[in-house]
């Protein structure tokens, strides 16, 4: 596991009492590990850097280590608060003792439930971007086939969703609608694009290397169309808020998410709006694909009619 001690999850979240029980609060190291970084880095690499040596080990995963236990620290208490009693106070989030228990007051526990969220995902969004643009300290590392199939994804980061719908850049909202992106790429961008252009796209973008202007042209295209698309589709099945700003998405051990979480009527508008959206963009994109396969250029063809008379023109 990334962290060992409680002390080491301190120095990430210094809110954390050092008197929390060790045995209760890492049942749930493991369980985030799992949850929010194994499908974005693979099983193999979370794990490698869970069994870094204490000394000598490679300064770049080191580094790696350290960026992603800054985020694991808020995902393992989002996901440890709603089993365990825990209580609010100077020293920061303890666990209480039985004979003393007494439940946080109710607006307490959400802000900390949400603000775990949205500080996990951002840090874990800037430690994806720190390897991204270190990947080439990683090519043994980064061989797996989950970052592989990521790296080929036309839309392959929580960042790059957030530019094109209000995600905030959420990465747990990436995360929930990557089938979704998945299934609309397979599906209906290559009907617009064809296989072959789909597939070029994919391995110019897999591999790493700076794009042409043309190809960036065409993905500023493409883009728009396939996060509106699966926005439009996958929302339905989600649990988010409208915070009036961006779409937050519920964490699913989130007991209020309920209370909380947009109504039917809401996500099916929102999912309305999307899918005109993507229609809009989708012409554009019918335009330049046009552009670029000029039709040959219109024949005159007379018909006749039994009599071998002109009957009408095309």
């Amino acid at each position: 596991m990334l962290f060992n001690t409680v002390e080491e999850v301190k120095e990430s979240l210094g809110t954390v009492h050092a008197n929390v029980n060790v045995k209760t609060l890492f049942s749930f190291v493991s369980h985030a590990e799992q949850v929010h970084l194994v499908p974005m880095l693979g099983e193999g690499l979370v794990e490698q850097l869970g069994n870094l040596p204490a000394i000598a080990a490679p300064a770049h995963l080191v580094e790696l280590r350290l960026r992603l236990r800054r985020a694991l620290a808020y995902y393992v208490v989002l996901e440890a608060a709603p089993f365990i009693g825990i209580a609010f106070g100077e020293l920061g989030m303890s666990e209480q003792s039985t004979d003393k228990a007494a439940p946080s007051r109710q607006w307490v526990y959400n802000n900390f439930v949400e603000a775990a969220a949205a500080a996990g995902d951002k840090l874990l969004d800037l430690a994806l971007a720190w390897l991204d643009a270190h990947a080439a300290d990683f090519a043994d590392e980064l061989d797996s086939p989950e970052y592989r199939s990521r790296k080929r994804l036309l839309i392959a980061s929580a960042e790059e969703l957030g530019k094109y719908v209000a995600t905030a850049g959420s990465r747990r909202f990436f995360l929930a609608l990557l089938p979704t992106l998945r299934q609309v790429e397979d599906f209906e961008i290559s009907d617009l694009l064809g296989e072959d252009l789909l597939e070029q796209l994919r391995e110019g973008l897999a591999s790493g290397e700076a794009p042409s202007a043309e190809t960036r042209q065409l993905l500023g295209l493409v883009r728009p169309v396939l996060a509106h698309r699966a926005l439009a589709q996958g929302v339905l099945t989600m649990s988010v808020a409208l915070t009036g700003t961006s779409l937050r998405l519920l964490s699913d051990n989130e007991a209020v998410r309920e209370r909380q979480a947009a109504s039917a009527e809401a996500l099916s508008a929102l999912s309305q709006t999307a899918s005109a959206t993507a229609t809009k963009y989708q012409a554009k994109l019918a335009t330049y694909l046009d552009a670029l396969t000029p039709s040959a250029p219109p024949v005159s063809v007379e018909l006749h009619d039994n009599a071998g008379k002109p009957s009408f023109w095309v």
